[in-house]
């Protein structure tokens, strides 16, 4: 399977991109295409203005950077978001990714009717999430579930992805035992890629 994989993090010696390497490796391993952007380095804008609003008018081209992302998408047949949690959201820079590139037109349509239309056509999207506070914490008070439900069911199968994973790594800083288990997982999952 061939991946686009979508890193969210302004450090390159972040744990976060520790969880990006591991998975590449993984994907090597099974012999999977693979394709990375990390947006901090490649300076993504995030910011939705000027002629992404073409998207709901069709008054004229969407702007290039988002033309290069949607073809990268094109591309893969599988996407990976890999991010950590901060104030129980993706960063600034990943939701402006979206909101920029899953536009309408391209990920989805609205029907004569009104009807939303699905039209990404990816087979799986695949998500690591880390985060500080403690997996029991975000579990019991429903962080987790909401983070789950927003971006499988609000976002990508909204789009028409059926298949999105959510791996969450709680207490990142603290637990140097979770953090080898979590690589391994990120290796694992790009073999089964």
């Amino acid at each position: 399977m061939n991946w686009y994989i979508v890193l969210a993090h302004p450090n390159p010696a972040s744990f976060t991109h520790a969880v990006g390497r591991a998975f590449v490796q993984g994907l090597e391993a099974a012999g999977a295409g693979w394709e990375t952007n990390d947006l901090y380095a490649t300076g993504f804008n995030p910011v939705m203005a000027g002629d992404d609003f073409n998207q709901f008018s069709a008054q004229g081209p969407l702007p290039d950077d988002v033309l290069a992302e949607q073809a990268r998408l094109r591309r893969a047949q599988a996407l990976s978001l890999i991010y950590p949690v901060w104030w129980n959201e993706a960063p600034a820079i990943l939701k402006g990714w979206i909101d920029r590139v899953l536009s309408k037109g391209f990920a989805y349509d609205v029907t004569d009717e009104g009807d939303f239309r699905p039209l990404l056509k990816l087979k799986k999207v695949l998500i690591f999430n880390t985060a500080d506070n403690p997996y029991e914490v975000l579990e019991s008070t429903g962080l987790n579930a909401a983070a789950r439900l927003t971006k499988a069911e609000g976002t990508f199968r909204f789009c028409g992805v059926s298949e999105v994973e959510h791996r969450i790594l709680g207490s990142v800083a603290s637990d140097e035992a979770g953090r080898k288990r979590f690589l391994e997982e990120a290796a694992r999952c790009g073999r089964q890629g």
